[in-house]
């Protein structure tokens, strides 16, 4: 069997070392229905139905039980779903089991709603089926745009934007989801709203809904909010006391309380109270904090001009309430700002809206009205995000024109919104497959399997003695509290608080306290380039121009202050107008990139002093002039389109006061920029210019216009952008130096020292994002980078319909010529430990899609992943994953939530609400807290064995001792429990977790596992000690010392018959003296010590003062006269208090 490495030659854990969930969902399996097929939340779906025999069964057994079995159901609900219901066909089905690829199984209750009432689902006779049959056939078939005279439809969506009404629907829901069933298809679907399979033109169709549609689709999508439930306090606390672990705590007060163990019974309920306080207190406060963050409701002017509305003008609008809101209501987009309460997408005017909430990017972004000349085009979320104003995000401002206020369609409510989504990844987190915590389960499995036995072999031992029942029981239920400490799980806490409080004082806050163990355990970490690595502010370094020479085209030399190096002209005027700044109360506002570019032009920009909202009845909206001289240089701002990530670029149409024709000018990669433009005005110095710049470190963008000279401006307003940006004219370059922070290298360094991976992921350049890598130390300069790229594809022709097989081929940087091989193989160790890999998002893609079995030893070897879309940072984390690694990601929150949530410890360097989506926040914004975070959770891990291994010695130990002492009629004292459980364990455990990190990152990280040979020989040998320890002292001084230590009586009267009454069987004598040697021994089972006859009373064991497991002085007697009642009654005992201890004695006389 081969042993992976990765880039720094680290030997790769196995899958057994490190198991880590997958994201992806598995394949399905035939025969098994699913609901969500081939998405992330994919999950099996199983229907039942009430069996009435079953249920009156099971909860007969539940009476019988005294409600332990429903206790059992609570923490178990498919196991009561399997004991009441048989498994039906989803057609009938009255409840439905869910089973996600995590195995976590979810029951959930069917219901029909008819008429807009709710009933639970009847089960289907011949009567019920014909009449869904007719139902089917005729009104479900019933189009929105019929008027039909029942007003108690139901309003359901189909595909293609399609609504149908229905009389009843049948549903469920499951984590804030609906998913109605479909009896055409036969299956539950995703309700969903107007995202998918919807063209663009769809959206300029709409002409608003009347409210009686309005309240059929809201019977469907119920109420446009984001309920977050604030429980009661009674209602938290029965939850918090009903987890298994205080009910194991209560179980061991009423143990400890009938068993007179009073102190410890006290101090534990002491604890519970003030744990239990403390963990409802901070539980409402969390749901109070949600719930603020996230609900709200505002008024909203809806549109009532289309179906049913009742007019036909266009100012007929409607104030609602925004719970009121549907998928496919027309609103107005306020001018003074308000916090959008849905996800709409935006069909006229400008809006100018800040999306901190959801992308962690403060900069206000302009939102631009959908394209409607794209008719082959489906919306899609992504794609079209520029053109999509999201729930939970601020807008600023709205700009219009020709008096057509700012409107858009409603594409989604409630819980299917963005902010929805988000909201619901935080109420139901992802399982975290911990490998420690499912240890710590089989630990205790095999502390419960030992109970068992312990527990079996009390039972035997005193049912042989003839102690009472309820003794018996007592005794054996009590060694279950012993073996198994009701502290444990509190304990196991200790060491995550502490490092949680530590992390507090370093400026790291931590939503996910769980999150902390598994930090520790992180052996590669991800991190995002601009904001992260590099500073977030690019400095204007120069601008390249273009110029004629005598071997053609030529970039000339660099100019440094355009104000005085440029001239008025194409390149001058790209700069000064290809941007997205605008002006909000007397501030320019805009992304730092723009700022910086405009700031260097040291020109003016300028928006009319009128009202934002009428800004675009103005031919042009923004103006911008040179500071001197501006009479005729005037250009104005007519169109944007905004950049966009998919497209790499963005781009104005802009005209000069003076000028006749209308003009696009265009910013953006290098590379697209380069296969947008006419290529006879591409200089021949272009790729090496471009090299130079990039292997240095500068991010570079290039510059290109396009005069539009036979555009008018109704033309140019609705012409699509696809048709503009093509055979541009290239201009120049302009090159943003990016520098890194000033903690990148010693974190990159350090991080290297202790083994752990590096990883670089950004969208930026390949070229300045390997010279950042090899900046920061990630690629030292004598190592080799190794380039793939796709290359033309292979296979089938077009013509016979199949896609051809993009090829892969590969090159060293720096290198030109490619090596269409991919199975290269390293000569030695010594070059793996020196070659990386580099992969753009273009290739990853193309691997992904054709190369997957590449794309993973990729993965393990890569570096650097440039040009990486937002979701493709998310895949390879979930690669990495899948792979073995525990992952960490580092990022500003700008395009990272999806990789910072995907992530096993996600860090946000932002301070905006976007760090809701990353267990972690950072208040420094600097890498610097990434081995702060990694040091704190070795050391929470490394404390959490300690705990774990002491808690097992302790219990393990106390167990041995309590069954030798059971066996010998005795056990510990109240005092000397409550010392051991009290003092032994409560103050080692806390002490436990003060312990401080170490201040460097070790190469050799803490083990996450106790199923090996160190964590486990430590115990067992432990064990093994106490064990021969106990065992000699038991055969050394009981069997040999003991004797040496009392006194020889010898009895003038024996009173056997007295003697005889007493409990005579619950005693293990010592081995008899020479016969005819009469003698009384006086012995104490209280530690095997001896005591007076007046401790004997006094001296009151855990186990009371009952015979034989008592505290009390023993009187043996032995002597010639024993053999007359038979061998089996040769050996007698006294007990039972200081009276009868007295009253026997007193007829003995000293030989």
């Amino acid at each position: 069997m081969t042993t992976e490495t990765d880039a720094n030659n680290n030997q790769l854990p196995s899958t057994d070392e490190y198991h880590s969930k997958k994201v992806s969902p598995p394949p399905t399996r035939s025969g098994v229905n699913y609901i969500n097929v081939e998405d992330e939340d994919q999950m099996e779906i199983y229907g039942y139905t009430p069996n009435f025999a079953k249920t009156l069964l099971t909860w007969t057994l539940i009476l019988l039980t005294g409600g332990l079995l429903r206790l059992l159901f609570h923490w178990k609900p498919h196991w009561m779903l399997l004991c009441t219901h048989n498994l039906c066909s989803l057609e009938y089905a009255k409840k439905v089991l869910l089973i996600d690829h995590f195995h976590q199984k979810f029951t959930e209750t069917v219901v029909c709603l008819s008429n807009d009432r709710l009933s639970y689902h009847n089960a289907h006779g011949a009567a019920a089926a014909a009449a869904d049959q007719q139902n089917t056939s005729t009104t479900s078939a019933t189009a929105v745009g019929d008027d039909p005279e029942d007003q108690h439809w139901i309003t359901v969506p189909r595909p293609y934007g399609v609504f149908e009404h229905v009389s009843s629907i049948t549903y469920f829901e499951n984590k804030k989801v609906r998913y109605i069933w479909d009896r055409n298809a036969k299956e539950f679907l995703k309700l969903g709203g107007l995202d998918r399979e919807i063209k663009c033109t769809y959206f300029y169709q709409q002409k608003g809904l009347s409210a009686e549609h309005q309240r059929r689709r809201q019977v469907v999508y119920g109420l446009n909010q984001i309920v977050v439930t604030v429980q009661s306090v009674y209602g938290i606390l029965i939850s918090e006391v009903l987890e298994p672990f205080y009910i194991f705590q209560i179980f061991s007060l009423v143990i400890w309380s009938f068993d007179a163990y009073y102190y410890y019974a006290s101090c534990i309920v002491i604890m519970s109270a003030l744990s239990l306080t403390s963990s409802v207190i901070q539980t409402r406060r969390n749901q109070k904090q949600l719930r603020d963050t996230v609900q709200g409701t505002d008024s909203v002017m809806v549109y009532r001009g289309g179906e049913g509305g009742g007019g036909t003008g266009a100012d007929n609008y409607e104030k609602v309430e925004s719970s009121q809101l549907v998928p496919g209501d027309i609103i107005e987009v306020p001018s003074f700002g308000c916090i959008m309460q849905c996800d709409a997408v935006l069909i006229s005017g400008n809006v100018i809206i800040n999306e901190a909430m959801l992308t962690g990017e403060s900069v206000p972004v302009t939102k631009t009205p959908l394209p409607s000349t794209t008719l082959h085009m489906l919306y899609d979320s992504k794609e079209h995000a520029k053109h999509t104003l999201f729930c939970g995000t601020k807008v600023i401002q709205t700009r219009y024109y020709n008096n057509v206020k700012v409107r858009a369609v409603i594409i989604r409510t409630g819980y299917q919104t963005a902010k929805g989504e988000l909201v619901r990844s935080i109420m139901f987190p992802k399982p975290v497959d911990f490998k420690f915590n499912r240890h710590i389960h089989q630990f205790i499995g095999f502390l419960s399997f030992l109970a068992l036995i312990g527990f079996v072999y009390t039972i035997i031992l005193k049912a042989y003695r003839g102690v009472y029942l309820t003794q018996i029981m007592l005794k054996a239920l009590d060694l279950i509290t012993i073996i198994i400490p009701p502290a444990l799980p509190a304990a196991m806490t200790i060491g995550v608080v502490f490092a949680q409080s530590r992390l507090r004082k370093a400026e790291i806050f931590c939503i996910s306290p769980r999150s902390i163990n598994i930090s520790g355990c992180i052996n590669c970490v991800c991190f995002d380039k601009t904001g992260t690595l590099t500073e977030d502010d690019l400095n204007f370094s120069e601008v390249v121009p273009v110029a004629e020479t005598a071997a053609g085209l030529r970039l000339s030399a660099a100019v440094h202050h355009p104000v005085t190096g440029l001239e008025y002209g194409p390149l001058m005027i790209s700069l000064a107008v290809c941007h997205s700044l605008t002006l909000i109360e007397g501030k320019i506002i805009g992304d730092p990139l723009d700022q910086k570019m405009f700031a260097a032009t040291e020109w003016i920009l300028e928006e009319p002093d009128v009202n934002d909202t009428t800004k675009y009845d103005l031919l042009a909206p923004t103006v911008v002039k040179p500071p001197t001289d501006s009479a005729d240089k005037e250009v104005g701002i007519l169109r944007q389109f905004p950049f966009s990530s998919s497209l790499q670029r963005m781009s104005v149409i802009a005209r000069q006061v003076r000028g006749t024709q209308f003009e696009l000018y265009a910013k953006g990669a290098p590379e697209m920029i380069q296969s947008l433009c006419d290529p006879r005005s591409l200089p021949a110095d272009f790729s090496a210019r471009l090299q130079e710049y990039t292997e240095k470190g500068y991010r570079v963008l290039g510059l290109a216009y396009r005069p539009l000279a036979s555009m008018n401006y109704s033309k140019v307003q609705r012409a699509a952008r696809e048709d503009l940006e093509k055979n541009l004219t290239f201009v120049g370059l302009l090159v943003m130096g990016n520098m890194l922070k000033p903690e990148t290298t010693h974190v990159i360094e350090t991080l290297l020292m202790a083994n752990i991976r590096s990883v670089m992921v950004t969208g930026d350049n390949m070229l300045t994002a390997l010279s950042v890598a090899r900046e920061c130390s990630m690629i030292q300069p004598w190592h080799k980078v190794i380039l793939l790229e796709d290359g033309p594809g292979l296979g089938a022709a077009e013509s016979e319909g199949e896609e051809a097989v993009p090829t892969i081929r590969w090159k060293f940087a720096n290198s030109m010529a490619h090596i269409p091989d991919i199975n290269f193989k390293l000569a030695s160790a010594e070059d793996r430990d020196r070659i990386h890999i580099a992969v753009t998002g273009r290739t990853f893609k193309v691997l992904r899609e054709h190369y997957p079995e590449v794309l993973k030893k990729v993965a393990v070897r890569g570096t650097v992943f440039a040009r990486m879309a937002p979701e493709q940072k998310q895949q390879l984390i979930e690669l990495l994953q899948e792979l073995g690694y525990y992952v960490g990601m580092c990022g500003d929150g700008a395009n990272d939530c999806g990789a910072l949530k995907a992530a096993h410890a996600g860090v946000s360097l932002s301070e905006t609400e976007a760090s809701v989506a990353s267990p972690f926040t950072s208040k420094q914004p600097n890498i610097g807290c990434i081995p702060t975070l990694i040091q704190e959770g070795r050391a929470s891990i490394v404390t959490a064995f300690g705990i774990l291994k002491y808690m097992a010695c302790y219990s393990l130990t106390q167990f041995i001792s309590v069954i030798i002492l059971y066996t010998f009629y005795s056990n510990l004292t109240d005092k000397e429990f409550l010392y051991i459980d009290l003092f032994l364990i409560t103050l080692f455990v806390t002490l436990f977790g003060r312990n401080k990190a170490f201040k460097q990152l070790n190469r050799n990280p803490p083990p996450s596992s106790l199923i090996g040979l160190t964590p486990l020989s430590s115990i067992v040998l432990q064990i093994l000690l106490v064990l021969l320890m106990q065992a000699f002292v038991v055969d050394y001084l009981l069997f040999k010392k003991l004797k040496q230590w009392f006194a020889f009586l010898a009895p003038s009267h024996l009173p056997y018959e007295k003697i005889e009454g007493e409990t005579r069987n619950n005693t293990l004598w010592l081995p008899n003296p020479p016969q005819n040697t009469p003698i009384l021994e006086r012995t104490t089972t209280s530690s095997l010590s001896t005591t007076t006859t007046s401790d004997a009373s006094s001296n009151h064991s855990r186990l009371g003062p009952l015979g034989g497991d008592g505290s009390g002085s023993h009187v043996v007697l032995n002597g010639s006269a024993a053999h007359h009642r038979g061998p089996h009654q040769q050996q007698q005992r006294l007990d039972g208090g200081s009276d009868h201890l007295q009253q026997a004695t007193s007829q003995f006389s000293i030989v």
